[in-house]
Formats: structure tokens, sequence, C-alpha cells
């Protein structure tokens, strides 16, 4: 009997999230009747239903819930047993897994893995892109063994370097009211910016997230009368005058010379965002963590 497995432990929060067993089959990268097929021996082990199945997808029993949260304790033990047990290891060999915001990814971070890789020809590195909000769930899971997210999500119990800044900037067009009572490049309070039209960029993103809990902080109701899902088709409307937009520097660098718009940073502390490393505390001994820390650390210092 496999029921305990970390695999099965996995699928079965996977449904739990998803709300669906193919989903989570394929969030697992098995088989839909192997996904299926380790619940059902999950129920008959523990003899009572974890899982209601309709038509339209499953969800959770009582008991399902219950159990969901023993899932997650187990998976985090193992995953800090693993943690703990890796600074024995000479550091020379053995698996390496990181999960990354895609930023990381489009900036130094490929680099600095090629390096260690040369370096360390005998680890196995791989690396996955994962959204911040998943990152925690990753380590907890143990799906890796470092992550690289923002800072917006709860880190507690976790060791964080700074890998890189991302600050918040506010963007318009050259001729707005906003722009033309600021002097000069000072950082600016969102909150002066609530009395003209802004345009909404990536609705539920974490980004979105910050944005919509500053306006509810100031009392204000978020309208948006355009909603735009790509950096280019933001600035684009900016630059038409359709409205205020909120951007991060990662995505203003690259075009604030060739576009036709005004940028100021935003002051709020949830404005100044930083990307961190994120890995567990049993595992900061680790010889392969510390090797890849330091390399990172060197790559960054140039």
């Amino acid at each position: 009997m496999q029921s305990f497995d970390t695999v099965t432990l996995r699928v079965f929060l996977a449904v739990a999230r998803l709300g669906s067993i193919g989903a989570a089959a394929r969030s697992e990268h098995i088989a839909v009747s192997a996904a299926s097929r380790r619940i059902s021996e999950l129920e008959t082990d523990l003899d009572i239903v974890l899982v209601s199945r309709t038509p339209t997808g499953v969800s959770l029993t009582s008991a399902g819930k219950v159990f969901a949260g023993h899932c997650e304790q187990l998976l985090g033990q193992y995953a800090d047993i693993r943690a703990d047990l890796k600074r024995f290891a000479a550091g020379q060999t053995g698996d390496f897994r990181i999960a990354v915001i895609p930023w990381a990814m489009s900036g130094s971070l490929p680099h600095i893995v090629a390096s260690f890789k040369k370096s360390h020809p005998a680890v196995h590195v791989t690396v996955q892109e994962i959204f911040t909000n998943d990152g925690i769930r990753y380590l907890r899971e143990d799906l890796a063994d470092l992550v690289i997210i923002y800072d917006s999500v709860n880190l507690e119990g976790y060791e964080t370097l700074l890998f890189k800044k991302d600050q918040v900037w506010i963007i318009g067009s050259k001729d707005h009211p906003l722009f033309q009572q600021q002097v000069d490049q000072a950082p600016i309070k969102y909150k002066k910016t609530l009395d003209y039209e802004h345009i909404s960029f990536h609705e539920g993103g974490v980004l979105d997230e910050l944005v919509s809990e500053a306006r509810r902080k100031e009392g204000v109701t978020a309208q948006y009368d355009i909603k735009v899902l790509r950096v280019n088709s933001l600035i684009s409307c900016v630059e038409a005058g359709l409205g205020l937009g909120v951007i991060t520097e990662k995505d203003l660098l690259p075009v604030q010379q060739k576009r036709d718009f005004k940028a100021l940073p935003l002051a709020d502390d949830w404005a100044q965002r930083n990307i961190v490393c994120v890995f567990p505390k049993a595992q900061a001994a680790s010889p392969i963590l510390s090797s890849f820390l330091q390399c990172m650390n060197e790559a960054i210092s140039k």
C-alpha cells in the first residue's frame, strides 16, 4: 500500500487546490487514472470519503479538509528532514531544484545557473518558472530547494536573502495633470494619484493585489473602464491619455526611453518590492545551497 507516499499527498493537495483530479494529475505530471487510483487507495486505507465527486468536478468533504491540513504538515516535515540531511553531503554531488519567478529568469539568473553548473558538473540542477504565490508551496511540498520570489507573501519560518529590488512606478501621459504638479522626480504617494482615472493592469496578479489593497486602505473602490494584460497595452493606453498606470521597474526600464510617457516612483512601503531567495532554515548549512548562493553573490557584485 502506497497511500502515504509524498507523491500521493501532493496529488491530494493538488485536487484540493484545483478542484479536479484531471487538473491535479497534469499539475503533478502523472496519468489521470494514476491520480484517481491514488485518491481511491487513500480513502480505502483511511476508511473514509475524502473527495466528493460530481459531474462538474470534485470538492473535499469535511474529513478531506482536515486531511489536507495534515498533508501540508507531513510534506513540510519531510521537506525539513531532507533539508536537514543535505547538510551532511559534501556539496559536490546531488540534486538542486530551483523555482523562480519569470523576471529573475529574464535577468542574470540563467548566467548564474550556467556558471554554477560549470563549476559543479556532478550536481543536477533543475529550474522551473513559477508565480510568487506558489513559492512557499513548492518549499513546503518539497518541490524545490530554493525559490526566488517577491517578498509580498508570508515568509515566516524560512530563510531569505535579497536577490534584487523592483520599485513600483506610476506612469501617465506627458501632459497629465499629475505630472505637471511635480517639479522633480521625487517619489509620490499612491494616494495622490487616486483623484485621476487608472487603468487596470494584469487583474489578479501580485501587483494588482498590492494596488487593490492600497485602494482599500484609502477607502477607494476600484472601478476601471479599461483593463489590460500586457505592458505594451498599458503603455499605449497611458500615452493616449486614457488614465494612469502602475508598473514595475523591470517592465519600465526597457521602454522608458523609447515611449512617450512620464513616470514617477511610488513612495509607499508596498511599492518598495524586493525579490528574495527563500529556503528552509534547516537547509541553511547545505553545501550545495551555500555554493550556489556564493556563486550568485559573486555574479551580483560584479
